[in-house]
């Protein structure tokens, strides 16, 4: 199979780079190969036979060839994105901010290869785009910005509730961190008692839950180096609904609504005259319907009044 790579790199360079798809955000656009694939199985059986192809591999083994490609194709893209996400990660404000909480000293090389490694599964990759979308967007820069100058139900829940009192001009770097830690609510643990066991998994029992995020977050610090807790969990809690737990920190719950609200965000989307701005539309949608979601409704009001009023 390895005398097909380069052929099977190829193709799927062929496929990434179709004109088709070449607005839609990274986030979307593996889904949509893979929905092509899908849609065209039979067509490309026959093709990859053809001695052009793949003759003397089975199906299987080519579509697992084309797998791993792919993945390396997208694994390739996001790397800068995260060195250059990262780089900023360390930032002298935070680390002076969480020097009392253990210290901060992420090694930036080493957590990015560590999210790399994680992002061969497909469940953390799909989180991966999706935080990365959420960041390169600006999501954090422009909401928590304003929700701490509005000094509101949001404010009170992340600065009075959750005491995060770091300076604002430095509180979207600490969501830009804190979300990079989200993903890893499906990652599968290494070695140890809770192998192969993600949070995802033990969700719904919080016994479980609790000595599961016990060992990730060991796992984590011993990967990348020393990272708080209390920028470690809130990211991973930003994957529960608050229907369920209705304890979890006002910053995850900010995090939930952006990072869900950034997989649907098309920057190439063009508001209809008269209509509501995409963000509003969409907070405005999932503020109505935020019980089954298992976002805060509060939230979501707020943001809605936020986006109305900034145009977003």
């Amino acid at each position: 199979m390895e005398r097909y790579k380069d052929k099977m790199k190829d193709f799927v360079s062929r496929l990434w780079t179709n004109p088709n798809i070449q607005s839609v955000p990274v986030v979307k656009k593996e889904n949509q190969i893979l929905g092509f694939i899908r849609e065209n199985q039979q067509n490309l059986q026959a093709a990859f036979q053809r001695p052009e192809f793949f003759p003397e591999i089975s199906w299987d083994e080519s579509i697992r060839l084309l797998f791993t490609e792919l993945t390396d194709t997208i694994l390739g893209v996001m790397r800068p994105l995260l060195d250059e996400i990262l780089e900023r990660a360390a930032h002298p404000a935070l680390k002076s901010y969480f020097n009392e909480d253990g210290g901060l000293a992420i090694q930036p090389d080493q957590f990015r290869d560590f999210i790399l490694g994680s992002m061969r599964a497909k469940p953390v990759r799909d989180q991966y785009l999706a935080v990365v979308q959420t960041i390169s967007g600006g999501f954090y820069e422009r909401y928590v910005s304003a929700v701490l100058t509005r000094r509101k139900v949001i404010y009170m829940d992340i600065v009075r509730r959750d005491r995060v009192n770091l300076e604002s001009a430095y509180m979207p770097e600490y969501f830009r961190l804190m979300s990079l830690f989200r993903p890893l609510f499906y990652h599968k643990l290494g070695p140890g008692p809770c192998e192969n066991m993600s949070l995802d998994q033990m969700r719904k029992d919080p016994r479980m839950y609790e000595k599961v995020s016990a060992e990730l977050v060991a796992q984590i610090r011993e990967q990348i180096g020393p990272v708080p807790e209390a920028i470690i969990r809130p990211g991973l809690d930003s994957n529960l609904s608050l229907d369920d737990n209705p304890d979890i920190s006002g910053v995850s719950r900010l995090v939930n609504i952006l990072v869900s609200r950034s997989q649907e965000f098309d920057p190439q989307q063009k508001q209809d005259r008269g209509a509501e701005s995409p963000d509003k539309s969409w907070f405005n949608i999932n503020r109505r319907t935020a019980k089954y979601s298992g976002y805060d409704a509060r939230f979501l009001e707020e943001l809605y009044q936020i986006a109305g009023e900034e145009g977003w």
